[in-house]
């Protein structure tokens, strides 16, 4: 049987709060991290497929490479939105067969306006998960039979993963390698919808499968940072510590090739085996979604967790195991007040969180809160109603407060929180927060400490590159700040330094990201007839015209409906 050329194309992603291009250049890597869905669809494929990957964000589109393909994979997320729509053209006009799958199809398929997945130019959809849809569609294709559509919504058992293609991506063209330990979420957070895609009840591979993987990536000669992309990697915590003694044995015995981060909910703090594990195992860092400082805002969209805790207490218990909090928050709930910026940027200072993300609140279509928001009739009619940036300025419903008011309090929390002078501050209380780094200060009975405080100095291998852009930047305006910080931070050790250096080069990259966003101007106002009020909270938002997603009455010019199904 001739084997069939299969092209598996990852979308370029647009400069955004995790995109650290600046920073990602002066490292010498091309992107954040590989293309794992990709990857691990690849492992699935038999020996009847010759596979290629192209990662846009790693090199430009190969139109031979194109031209060589019997059949087009395409995957991405919102972000990837207008990436995917040029390659779906391209691909199209080459003649070639286009099968799409991943969030962004899954979201948006079935919606308004994104009639581009269900037109002729995409041959065949995958929704949901590709362990219960890939099988049966290369099946269904083989014998020249597939449909347009594949559904299947079951819960796979991740057992059924293969390990991913590492072979077919270049590792040290990323900063990061991925893996995936687990699936869903047991939190039912109004807004999320990672919950409506892989459910409430989380699945993990066996501790020895996911073993499997890290050895597989060992093998490939990497070393380095290592994402575990879970969306909530404690969801299921008898599992997982099963899974990070083996992690945290594997690690000590090869002095720490990977330094590792992940994302979790913030009851990690209250798991004190938990949270041992994860440091011997090697994570530097977590990513934990804060929301709001306000209880009442936290219950009102039901992220109970964090209501129910001490969040300070928590985030401070986290950092003095050595692991830094990555934190998200979110402007723009029914129960935000006027404080709430105020609020917020009070609370980012006093609890050291140098990466804070700040979004403005999406209604993701098949959440909760999209589907209060449409029985409220406060949704609104976009072609793309979720950029997917984190830090744009776009409002895909009709807030509470005021539009203009949240979203001018929402640039000035992004510009307070990156001004270098503020970054670099609370940059500072994390190191100091950190365990002992000072040469004299590791306890020589527990020696992994001194091997993965040297392997943050050692595993990156562009580190000679690093200090000479390091020394370019201290001659600028931030460059100087940075100097100042890195020079305090040699207080609390020798070790803060390659910690200092990484939050230099971030710093450098999220104030670029908050000059994007307040140099964003408004759209002009469109309110008459008396409705200005109302057409103000949707005046100014990037992309959307306030004058075709309104229907008025010919008698009163009464508002009919604000929303559709987007």
């Amino acid at each position: 049987m001739k084997k069939i050329n299969t092209l598996m194309i990852q979308p370029k992603t647009p400069q955004s709060f995790w995109s650290h291009d600046s920073s990602l250049k002066s490292a010498g890597f091309r992107t954040v991290m590989p293309p794992l869905g990709l990857m691990t669809v690849a492992a699935m494929l038999s020996e009847n497929y010759d596979v290629k990957i192209i990662d846009l964000n790693v090199c430009d589109l190969d139109i031979e490479a194109v031209k060589w393909s019997d059949m087009v994979f395409l995957t991405g997320m919102w972000i990837h939105r207008e990436s995917f729509v040029k390659i779906v053209g391209t691909c199209h006009e080459l003649g070639k067969t286009i099968v799409a799958g991943g969030p962004f199809v899954q979201s948006a398929y079935g919606k308004p306006g994104r009639d581009y997945l269900e037109s002729d130019k995409i041959n065949h959809l995958i929704l949901y998960e590709a362990e219960n849809n890939l099988p049966q569609f290369l099946r269904d294709y083989e014998q020249g039979k597939a449909k347009k559509v594949y559904d299947n919504k079951d819960k796979p058992a991740l057992a059924l993963t293969p390990p991913p293609r590492f072979d077919l991506i270049r590792p040290y063209d990323y900063a990061s390698m991925a893996l995936q330990f687990s699936r869903g979420c047991p939190f039912n957070c109004e807004f999320c919808d990672i919950i409506q895609m892989f459910g409430r009840v989380p699945r993990t591979k066996s501790p020895a499968q996911f073993m499997r993987e890290v050895e597989a990536l060992y093998a490939t000669g990497y070393r380095g940072r290592l994402f575990i992309v879970d969306d909530n990697f404690i969801a299921n915590r008898k599992t997982v510590k099963e899974m990070l003694r083996l992690l945290a044995d594997w690690q000590q015995e090869r002095k720490y090739p990977y330094l590792l981060f992940t994302e979790a909910s913030i009851d990690l703090a209250a798991d004190n085996d938990l949270l041992d594990l994860m440091a011997r195992s090697g994570f530097t860092s977590v990513f934990v979604g804060i929301e709001s400082p306000d209880s009442a805002t936290l219950l009102a969209t039901n992220k109970k967790q964090n209501a129910s805790c001490d969040m300070k207490a928590a985030i401070e218990k986290i950092q003095r195991s050595g692991i830094e909090v990555m934190a998200g928050f979110i402007l723009g709930f029914d129960t935000d007040t006027d404080d709430v910026f105020d609020r917020q940027l009070e609370f980012v200072r006093e609890n050291g969180i140098a990466q804070s993300m700040t979004g403005l609140l999406a209604a993701m279509p098949n959440t909760d809160l999209y589907k209060r928001l449409e029985r409220e009739d406060r949704l609104l009619v976009m072609e793309n109603p979720h950029s997917g940036d984190n830090v744009d300025t776009v409002l895909n419903f009709i807030p509470r407060m005021q539009a203009d008011k949240l979203i001018e309090g929402y640039r000035r929390v992004i510009s307070e929180t990156y001004e270098p002078r503020n970054y670099f501050a609370r940059a500072l209380t994390l190191i100091s927060r950190l365990p002992d780094m000072k040469i004299t200060g590791f306890d020589r009975s527990v020696p992994w400490k001194w091997d993965l405080a040297m392997a943050r100095i050692t595993n990156n291998p562009n580190r000679t590159r690093l200090i000479i852009e390091l020394v370019k930047l201290f001659f600028s305006s931030f460059g100087v700040q940075a100097l100042w910080f890195i020079l305090k931070s040699f207080r609390f050790g020798i070790f803060t330094l390659p910690v200092a250096i990484e939050l230099v080069f971030r710093g450098r990259h999220y104030a670029n990201v908050a000059a994007k966003i307040t140099r964003a101007k408004a759209e002009p106002a469109v309110g008459k007839n008396g409705h200005e009020d109302i057409l103000s909270s949707i005046q100014g938002l990037p992309g959307l015209d306030p004058v075709p997603l309104m229907k008025r009455s010919g008698e009163d010019g009464n508002i009919i409906t604000r929303r559709g199904n987007a």
